[in-house]
């Protein structure tokens, strides 16, 4: 009978510990999601005005231009650190 009691309430901890893992989980999910969509805006933004620059508009569009790539490098290393967050969350 005890044993019985102290199974059950072992399960029911891994129960909630794995639960816990999935929200984890999703929660990475999701911002590896979000963080690629921003990450493909900027790369959208970065080469409109690339073209921009070939057409040689103006130095604004050179400061634009930096200022995308700029954008876009750290939209592409905040999905690299939500990918690996992720991984982390899913081998848990």
């Amino acid at each position: 009978m005890n044993f019985r009691e102290n199974f059950k309430k072992d399960m029911k901890k891994r129960d909630h510990h794995i639960t816990d893992l999935h929200k984890q989980l999703a929660s990475c999910y999701a911002w590896v999601e979000r963080d690629g969509k921003a990450l493909t805006e900027w790369q959208r933004d970065l080469e409109m005005k690339t073209q921009q620059l070939e057409i040689k508009l103006s130095n604004k569009t050179e400061e634009d231009i930096k200022k995308a790539q700029r954008k876009s490098t750290q939209a592409g290393d905040d999905l690299m650190r939500c990918v690996d967050l992720y991984n982390q969350a899913q081998s848990k």
